[in-house]
């Protein structure tokens, strides 16, 4: 009979592939391929920020730092993002983010977990931030492109829009021209709350 040793490491991700919905606030370190290779890879298109992706393929992504246990928080979180960065529900989609404290640590809690109904109220100003934060770069990408003033252009649905002109461009074409634009100071919600009925996400895209 051939005997194997398991680590303790190991064993973890073992019991973490198996039970993924235990799998909060843990740390599996280099053996989680997807978290190692999230985390190393770059950021592809435009990030502005440690939650938002927008590829030059116009795919945007929300990196997810809450797990989804039946609370809801795979359509509310996406929800306060996507409409600050002026994009529909069914435009957004999300990866789990990788292990990492220091970006995605619940204020709460001081590490990187979901509990205590405190998705929405740890991340409510963030996320709302890093969608207003990105959708005026995509704006100031645009009025670059055009040279004209930002506040002649508007975004909706992830396409800026040249009012007097009616030029648009999507946010795809103006990712990496956004992607190179300085990051402005902390840029504040607009809260606006828009009444709108939308499916429940249940799953992340990866």
């Amino acid at each position: 009979m051939t005997t194997h040793t398991v680590s303790r490491r190991d064993f973890v991700v073992v019991l973490t592939a198996t039970g993924g919905g235990l799998l909060l606030g843990c740390r599996v370190g280099d053996r989680s391929g997807a978290a190692t290779a999230a985390a190393a890879a770059p950021p592809a298109g435009f990030a502005p920020n440690a939650f938002i992706r927008i590829g030059t393929d116009g795919r945007i992504t929300l990196v997810m730092n809450q797990v989804e246990m039946g609370q809801g928080t795979y359509t509310s979180m996406p929800m306060l993002m996507a409409e600050e960065l002026e994009v529909g529900l069914d435009q957004v989609q999300l990866e789990h983010a990788p292990p990492n404290d220091k970006l995605y640590a619940n204020p709460l809690f001081g590490d990187q977990e979901t509990g205590g109904s405190s998705s929405v109220r740890s991340f409510y100003e963030p996320l709302r931030r890093a969608g207003a934060t990105a959708r005026t770069m995509l704006v100031a990408a645009a009025a670059q492109t055009w040279d004209v003033d930002p506040a002649s252009c508007r975004a909706h649905k992830g396409v800026v829009t040249h009012t007097p002109t009616g030029r648009t461009l999507t946010y795809g074409a103006l990712a990496e021209k956004a992607a190179k634009l300085p990051v402005p100071p902390k840029r504040r919600p607009s809260c606006r709350c828009r009444k709108r009925s939308c499916s429940r996400i249940r799953k992340t895209s990866r």
